[in-house]
């Protein structure tokens, strides 16, 4: 397995799913980090380039030992399998706040969100809805966009509270762009056709990283186009050094996602011998694409926010310690990663 860095030459614009048509929208902001499967996808096409893929037949059966690499549909991803993205700060992996913990700002003090007690009847059958635990200072709230080392997430899992953070200014800057539809034919512009998109400019020192496996002998190009408008990037590969987040006593558990999960179209359990009891979600991400291969719009996907948290208990005895790195639908791109922490029920 090998570490991919991207390291951003110009400002970076990972698209979010919204309407951009004329009438709809006028404003697109960008996703950070972007999904699993933008990264992949620049990864795969990286590799193909590399082997010396003819995109004119790929599609065609003409190069099976490249479509066998890296895979055939928008899907398909061969005989690779991915992990992440994350960012990186100064060689440092950095991970998303888990959602269930709280700050005062005030106090400069941790509160955090443990199940209730009490189980409610809902259309969904008996819940325990999340709540402040009682130690937990004042005025104590959710922090979005908020980032751990692996240092201050091992903390987290193991029932403590972060010794440090990062917001989101010590990762990128934004920039508002402005632009308009041109007519090439005519010189001239379109009338009406003003659109603004929100840039990313990576700070010193910040990088994009995904664990990449099963293309080890691949010598891909140092410089490569990355996300919206193409922009440059510098690539660097190196030997990877995944960490292994898992603390856990008894028969419960919290569940953090560490990339966006995608769970839908389960018609089973999510957790095979461990039951949900709670949890504490993020706003659901909109996650679309363009099928090349078919020439059409991906259908929307809603994935749930890295960052999210669930608590859980086992149904079958030593679920928990079986569990693996991700949960959910395809944790081969790299969705559903999950880091394993002590439940500490204190109400």
């Amino acid at each position: 397995m090998k570490t991919w860095h991207f390291e951003a030459l110009d400002s970076l614009f990972f698209r979010e799913a919204k309407p951009f048509n004329s009438g709809e929208s006028g404003f697109l902001d960008s996703q950070f980090p972007p999904t699993a499967q933008t990264m992949a996808g620049v990864i795969r096409s990286a590799i193909a380039e590399a082997r010396g893929v003819d995109w004119r037949c790929f599609h065609q059966d003409a190069q099976p030992d490249i479509a066998a690499l890296i895979g055939k549909d928008a899907d398909d991803s061969g005989a690779l399998s991915f992990a992440g993205p994350c960012p990186v700060k100064d060689e440092a992996r950095l991970y998303p706040l888990p959602l269930h913990l709280l700050y005062s700002s005030k106090e400069d003090a941790w509160g955090r969100l443990a199940p209730s007690k009490t189980e409610l009847k809902t259309d969904m059958g008996e819940q325990r809805l999340p709540e402040v635990v009682k130690s937990s200072p004042e005025g104590a709230k959710s922090l979005a966009h908020v980032w751990l080392d692996e240092v201050a997430l091992d903390q987290v899992l193991q029932g403590k509270y972060p010794a440090t953070f990062h917001g989101e200014a010590t990762l990128f800057t934004a920039e508002l762009r402005t632009g308009i539809g041109r007519d090439n034919y005519q010189r001239s512009v379109h009338e009406s056709m003003l659109y603004f998109t929100r840039h990313l400019r990576l700070q010193e020192g910040i990088s994009l990283a995904v664990d990449v496996d099963g293309a080890d002998d691949v010598k891909p190009a140092e410089m490569l186009r990355l996300g919206g408008e193409g922009r440059m990037a510098k690539l660097r590969v190196s030997d990877s050094r995944p960490a292994s987040f898992h603390h856990h006593h008894g028969e419960t558990a919290i569940l953090v996602l560490l990339t966006y999960g995608d769970f839908g179209g389960r018609s089973g359990p999510l957790l095979k011998g461990i039951d949900i009891v709670s949890a504490c979600l993020g706003k659901a991400v909109r996650e679309g694409g363009w099928d090349y291969k078919r020439k059409r719009p991906k259908l929307l996907k809603s994935l749930v926010p890295a960052g999210s948290v669930y608590f859980v208990r086992e149904s079958e005895a030593g679920a928990i310690a079986r569990l693996g790195t991700h949960i959910g639908n395809r944790t081969n791109f790299g969705y559903g990663e999950i880091a394993v922490g002590i439940w500490e029920d204190e109400q």
